[in-house]
């Protein structure tokens, strides 16, 4: 049952939300509904807890205020590769991927962690939890190191799901 309600991020308790998820809630629930709708699309052993992925989306975007967001519909900073359309980043010149759609984003960002010899650690820690079915996201959080080159990276995601949880959850 903590799986489910993990990936398909059903109210488990009552809810408790505070302003200011109120004030981003459009935000959220579209990132929640492009999750949800590919969690039900991959076999349950790969599906990502929602909560990690809005998380990860509002650290990378700043709640959707950044450009890569708006003008490429980059919601995880994922940078492109050869032949992949982009954009340029105006800090340090890295082409960052450009999407379609958020749920593009979105997608390619879950497919990323459940399938990418990067994240494998992710991978196992992932299917792991589904058979115990036992959500740890702070070990799947840990997992990530190597996703962002900021040291205080896996600090952030932790706080920013502690909000999600104790506003949404």
């Amino acid at each position: 049952m903590k799986h489910i309600c993990a990936t398909l991020m059903l109210l488990c308790n009552e809810p408790n939300i505070d302003f200011d998820f109120m004030y981003h809630k459009s935000y959220v629930q579209e990132i929640k509904e492009c999750a949800i709708r590919y969690n039900s699309l991959v076999s349950p052993e790969k599906r990502l807890p929602i909560v990690l992925v809005i998380a990860q989306s509002i650290q990378e975007t700043g709640y959707g205020t950044s450009r890569f967001y708006e003008e490429a519909n980059n919601l995880f900073g994922i940078i492109a590769l050869e032949g992949e359309d982009y954009i340029t980043s105006q800090i340090d010149d890295k082409k960052m991927r450009r999407y379609k759609s958020r749920c593009e984003s979105v997608n390619h960002y879950m497919e990323l962690l459940t399938t990418d010899i990067n994240y494998y650690e992710f991978q196992n820690i992932l299917t792991d939890q589904y058979v115990r079915d036992q959500i740890n996201i702070d070990k799947l959080i840990y997992a990530l190191y190597n996703y962002a080159e900021d040291p205080n990276y896996e600090n952030k995601l932790r706080k920013i799901v502690k909000k999600l949880q104790d506003s949404i959850m």
